[in-house]
């Protein structure tokens, strides 16, 4: 029973601490377009997953930019994976994966809302040759990642005032 208030009494502390220092949980991004036209290649993972994202806020997602808020283009997506280090035998051990989203906003008119701009990350992984599966899922899984993380960067983008 002792354990139980001590560990209640630290809990509590940890949560007026937290919420005392301005720490909030990351929300909804709040957008200010009700609809948005979404131009990308037809293959574009990062599309599919920022219309999910549009749409599960309320967004409609017009089949035409005269019927939309705001456009929403895609410019470029691209993934590429470069050597970081070799073993004494000339094996690769690390790789960087790199994952670059090119985006543009404007409104139905063509007018400029956010210029031409481009996301880019990267992530570093171990590379072994006797993991070979293990070793693809996980760059696979690693770039999915990245992908997420510019799809949020961009919800962020449209959801602040220009």
């Amino acid at each position: 029973m002792r354990r139980k208030a001590i560990k209640l009494i630290l809990g509590g502390t940890a949560l007026l601490a937290a919420g005392g220092c301005g720490f909030q949980l990351r929300g909804a991004h709040a957008i200010p377009y009700r609809s948005i036209y979404l131009s990308a290649p037809k293959d574009s993972l990062a599309a599919r997953d920022l219309a999910k994202a549009l749409r599960s806020q309320g967004i409609a997602l017009p089949d035409s930019a005269k019927e939309a808020d705001a456009v929403l283009k895609l410019l470029e997506e691209k993934r590429s994976r470069s050597i970081l280090s070799l073993s004494g035998g000339g094996r690769v051990r690390e790789y960087r994966l790199n994952y670059t989203l090119g985006y543009s906003v404007t409104d139905k008119e063509g007018r400029e809302i956010y210029p031409a701009a481009t996301i880019q990350s990267s992530r570093d992984f171990t590379y072994d040759d006797n993991q070979y599966l293990a070793k693809a899922a996980e760059e696979s899984f690693l770039y999915r990642d990245l992908q997420d993380e510019a799809v949020q960067r961009i919800l962020r983008r449209l959801a602040r005032p220009n």
